[in-house]
C-alpha cells in the first residue's frame, strides 16, 4: 500500500498490517514522518539490569564475591536484552522473505534455522540441488584445468587466479565467505591463490544499483525519491517540486563504494547531517544461500565417506548456516555490534561504528561513516601496531569475554588515524561457553609448559576427543577404548617433534594423531578456527616471528585465575589452598615462572633493538607483535585484583592462613622485585604527570572496568590479615611492620623517581622547542 506521490505519508504506518515480523521501517525516519506508530524513535535502547539490594554490605563474603554475579549496579548500560523501538525483539535474527520461494522456506523453517527442517526441505527439491551441485563441479573442474594448464607459464602471464575468483563469485555468497577466509592463509593454499582471493574482501561482483535501490525502498516501504538525483523505482512525480522532507537521504552515492558477499555499501548523509555508510542486502539471497549451504553439507558427507571417517562433519555446515541465517537480518548485526563494544570496553582502542536504527531494517543497515585503512595500506610500524592490538583483542575475545568476531578478514578491521582498531561487519559472532574458555586457557598454558597429561585432559574438556579415549586397532579395523596415558604419550611425541609456532602446526599434529586416535569436531570449532586462522595469517604478513600461543598466554593465565564455572572455581581453590588452609605458592609458581619468562623475552628483544646498528634494514620503530602483547602480561593479569571477574582470587586471598601467607609474600619480595615494583609504579606516576602521548607507549590502554565493590573487598582482605597479624603475637607484629616498611619504601622511591623523570622529560621538551624555534629564526634571517 503506497500512499502519496512523494512518500508514504502519515497513513502508511496504518497500512502496514502484514503478519511478517515488524520492522524499524514502520518508525519515524528522524524527521517526524513515515508512521503513525506510537513507538519511540530513540533508536537502540538498553534495559538496565535490576539493582541488587545491599542490606548485607557488612558481610565479608558478599564483599569478596561482589562483581562475579549480578552485582553490576555500577554498570547500568550493560545490554541484557535488545529492545528496538517499534520492533519485537523476538523476531530479530529472522530474515525478511521477499519472493514466494523465500516465504515458503521461512514458513517451513518456522522463522529460525533448523538443520533437520532444512534437510527435509531441500530433499524434496532434488532438481535444484543437482543443478547447483553440477554447477559447482563444472566450475571446479574448469579452475582445476586452468590451474594445471598455466603452471608452466611465467607469473605475469597467468590468469588462473582470476579464473578462481570469478568461479567463486559465480557460485554465490556461501562460497565467497569460504574464499575470504582462505585468502589470509597463503601458507596453506599458495600465495598466488590467496592474493587473488583477497580481492573478495571488498570487491566481490556487485549487483546493479537499480536492484539495490529497489531492495532499499521495498524494505522501507518508501515510494518517494531516495536522495536528490536518485529518483527511486516508484517515484513518478516531478523531482523539481520535491521538498527536503520528501527524500529519504540528504545524499547517497550513485554507485556502491564497496561490495561484499551479502550486500554492497553506499556512502550517504542523513538529514541530520551525519555521514553514513548504507549497506543494502543482495536481492533474493535467502533461498540461494541456504541451497549453497545444503550443497556444502552434502560435500562434507561425501568427504566423510571418501576419508572413511567416523566423524560427522555436517554440524560444521549447520553452525555456519545458522550464523548466516541470522546474518541476513541486519538488525541482528546491529545488536551483535553493540554487545561486542560493551563486552570489550576494557580495550579502549577497539571502536565499533554507531548504528542508526531509524535508518535500519532487516535488509538495509545504516551506520556512521568511519575513516581508516586496511592492513595492506599501512607502513610497517603501523602494521605491527595494528596486529598487536588485533591479536590481543582476539585473545581477550576467546579467553576473557567469550564473544568472538567470527569474520575478521582484512576488509573487516580498519586502522583509524588515531590508532584505534575499527571492527565492522558483525553478522557472524560466536559465543564461547565459560567452560570452554577455561579449557582453552588451560590448553595454552599446558602446551607452552609441555605438560602433556594436562594437555591431554584439555582435549577432553574442549570436546575434541570422546569422553572415553579411543585408539584404532589396525588389525580389527575398529576403535577400542584406551587410557589417557596412551594418548598422553602420543601427543607429547608428536608435538615435541613439530615446530609449534602457529595454529596450523597444531592442526597438522592433530591430523597426524588422527590416524591412530579418534577425534571429534564439535560445531563451535569452525567459526573459532576461521577467526584465529585468519588473524594468524594476517600477522605472519608483517612479523615472521609471530607466535599465536605466546601472544594468547597473558589472557590464558588471567582466565586460569578467574574461572566463572562452579567446577573451575572449586579446582582453583583446591589448587591454591592446601589442607592446612595455607596459600599454596608452589602451585602458583608455574604462572609466576611464565610471567618471568615473558618479561625476560621482552627485555631481550629491547636489548637487541637498542644494539641494532643504524644502517640495519629493520625499521627501528618496529617491534615484535608477540612481545608487544606479552610485555603487558603483568598489567593484564594484575588487573584481576580490582576487576569484577577477580572475585574468586580475592576470596582465596581472604581465606588463606594469614601468617604463612604474609611471611611467604614478604620473603619473595626480594630487592629485584622491589626494584621492578618501584620502576613500574614510577612509570605509572610519570604518565599521570606528563602527557602519555609524548612517552611513546606501543599500546595505550585506559583503566579497565573495576568491580563496584572490589575496593571494599580488598580493604576487607587487608583488614582481616592485619588483624590476624596483630593477634598472632610478636611474629605477626614483626611481619606487619616489615610489610608497612616495604610499602612505604616502594611508594617514596617510586614517587621521587617519577617526579625526577618527569622534570627531565619536561626540560628535554623545553630544549627541543627552543632548538626548533632557534632554527626557525635562523632560517628566516638567512
Amino acid at each position: 500500500a503506497r500512499a502519496g506521490s512523494f512518500g508514504r505519508g502519515a497513513e502508511a504506518g496504518q497500512a502496514s498490517t502484514s503478519s511478517s515480523p515488524p520492522s524499524p521501517s514502520t518508525r519515524s525516519f528522524g524527521r517526524g514522518r513515515g508512521s503513525s506508530s506510537s513507538s519511540s524513535s530513540s533508536g537502540l535502547g538498553l534495559v538496565v539490569p535490576r539493582a541488587t539490594q545491599m542490606e548485607l554490605k557488612d558481610r565479608i563474603e558478599l564483599l569478596i564475591d561482589a562483581g562475579s554475579g549480578e552485582l553490576f549496579e555500577d554498570e547500568g548500560n550493560k545490554a541484557t536484552q535488545w529492545k528496538y523501538s517499534g520492533v519485537d525483539e523476538r523476531h530479530v535474527g529472522t530474515p525478511r522473505a521477499v519472493t514466494e520461494e523465500e516465504k515458503e522456506l521461512v514458513d517451513f523453517m518456522g522463522g529460525n534455522y533448523n538443520r533437520e527442517l532444512a534437510k527435509l526441505y531441500f530433499e524434496k527439491r532434488p532438481v535444484a540441488v543437482l543443478v547447483k551441485f553440477a554447477k559447482m563441479m563444472q566450475l571446479g573442474l574448469k579452475v582445476a584445468y586452468e590451474w594445471k594448464r598455466q603452471e608452466t607459464l611465467p607469473e605475469d602471464e597467468r590468469t588462473r587466479g582470476k579464473v578462481l575468483r570469478r568461479a567463486i563469485n559465480e557460485l554465490g555468497p556461501a562460497f565467497i565467505k569460504c574464499g575470504q577466509t582462505l585468502s589470509a592463509r597463503g601458507d596453506l593454499i599458495g600465495y598466488e591463490a590467496a592474493g587473488e582471493l583477497a580481492e573478495l574482501q571488498n570487491n566481490t561482483e556487485p549487483f546493479s544499483t537499480e536492484e539495490a535501490m529497489r531492495n532499499l525502498v521495498d524494505s522501507f516501504e518508501w515510494d518517494g525519491p531516495i536522495a536528490p538525483g536518485i529518483r527511486g523505482p516508484y517515484f513518478a512525480g516531478d523531482e523539481s517540486k520535491c521538498q527536503r522532507e520528501d527524500y529519504l537521504f540528504k545524499e547517497l552515492s550513485r554507485e556502491p563504494i564497496a561490495s561484499a558477499s551479502l550486500g554492497q555499501v553506499y556512502k550517504g548523509m542523513t538529514w541530520e547531517g551525519e555521514r553514513v555508510a548504507v549497506k543494502v542486502q543482495r536481492p533474493e539471497i535467502l533461498y540461494s544461500l541456504l541451497l549453497d549451504m545444503y550443497v556444502l553439507r552434502l560435500g562434507l558427507v561425501a568427504l566423510r565417506a571418501l576419508w572413511g571417517s567416523d566423524t560427522d562433519l555436517t554440524p560444521i555446515a549447520d553452525e555456519v548456516a545458522a550464523g548466516v541465517w541470522n546474518e541476513l537480518d541486519y538488525r541482528q548485526e546491529a545488536a551483535n555490534a553493540q554487545q561486542f563494544e560493551f563486552e570489550h570496553r576494557f580495550l579502549p582502542y577497539i571502536k565499533v561504528p554507531r548504528y542508526l536504527m531509524e535508518y535500519t531494517t532487516e535488509r538495509v543497515l545504516t551506520m556512521e561513516w568511519v575513516e581508516g585503512k586496511k592492513l595492506g595500506q599501512l607502513e610497517l610500524p603501523q602494521q605491527l601496531d595494528f596486529m598487536a592490538k588485533a591479536i590481543e583483542a582476539s585473545g581477550a575475545m576467546l579467553l576473557q569475554t567469550g564473544l568472538v568476531h567470527a569474520d575478521p578478514h582484512e576488509g573487516n578491521i580498519l586502522y583509524a588515524p588515531n590508532g584505534d582498531l575499527v571492527f565492522i561487519d558483525f553478522g557472524l559472532v560466536s559465543s564461547v561457553h565459560p567452560r570452554l574458555m577455561e579449557a582453552f586457557a588451560s590448553g595454552v598454558i599446558n602446551l607452552i609448559t609441555m605438560d602433556w597429561p594436562g594437555f591431554a585432559q584439555d582435549f577432553k574438556d574442549m570436546e575434541l576427543v570422546p569422553e572415553q579415549f579411543m585408539r584404532l586397532n589396525e588389525q580389527k579395523g575398529a576403535w577400542e577404548a584406551c587410557e589417557i596415558q596412551d594418548f598422553t604419550l602420543m601427543i607429547g611425541e608428536v608435538i615435541e617433534k613439530a615446530k609449534m609456532d602457529d595454529f596450523g602446526d597444531l592442526v597438522a599434529c592433530v591430523q597426524q594423531m588422527a590416524d591412530n586416535y579418534k577425534f571429534l569436531c564439535p560445531p563451535y570449532t569452525i567459526l573459532l578456527v576461521r577467526t584465529f586462522a585468519t588473524l594468524e595469517g594476517l600477522a605472519a604478513k608483517c612479523d615472521a616471528e609471530f607466535n599465536m600461543y605466546e601472544a594468547c598466554l597473558p589472557y590464558a593465565i588471567r582466565r586460569g585465575l578467574a574461572p566463572t564455572t562452579r567446577q573451575g572455581k572449586k579446582e582453583l581453590r583446591d589448587t591454591l589452598i592446601n589442607a592446612k588452609g595455607e596459600f599454596a605458592f608452589e602451585n602458583f609458581q608455574e604462572s609466576l615462572d611464565l610471567m618471568r619468562r615473558m618479561e625476560e623475552q621482552l627485555e631481550q628483544g629491547e636489548a637487541v633493538a637498542e644494539g641494532q646498528a643504524p644502517d640495519d634494514e629493520a625499521d627501528p620503530e618496529s617491534t615484535n607483535i608477540t612481545n608487544a602483547i606479552t610485555g603487558r602480561a603483568p598489567e593484564i593479569v594484575g588487573s584481576l585484583v580490582t576487576a569484577p571477574e577477580g572475585s574468586t582470587i580475592r576470596k582465596i586471598m581472604q581465606e588463606a592462613d594469614t601468617v604463612a601467607f604474609v611471611d611467604k609474600v614478604l620473603s619473595e619480595t626480594t630487592r629485584d622485585v622491589q626494584s621492578k615494583a618501584i620502576s613500574t609504579l614510577a612509570s605509572s606516576l610519570q604518565e599521570r604527570i606528563v602527557s602519555s602521548g609524548t612517552l611513546g607507549k606501543p599500546i595505550k590502554l585506559s583503566k579497565k572496568p573495576v568491580s563496584q565493590f572490589s575496593s571494599k573487598a580488598l580493604w576487607s582482605i587487608v583488614g582481616k590479615h592485619a588483624g590476624s597479624l596483630l593477634a598472632a603475637g610478636p611474629k605477626g607484629i614483626f611481619l606487619l611492620l616489615k610489610g608497612l616498611f616495604l610499602v612505604t619504601k616502594i611508594a617514596v622511591f617510586s614517587s621521587v623517581r617519577a617526579v625526577t623523570s618527569a622534570c627531565f622529560h619536561v626540560i628535554a621538551l623545553l630544549f627541543t622547542s627552543l632548538g626548533k624555534a632557534s632554527a626557525s629564526v635562523a632560517n628566516k634571517l638567512l
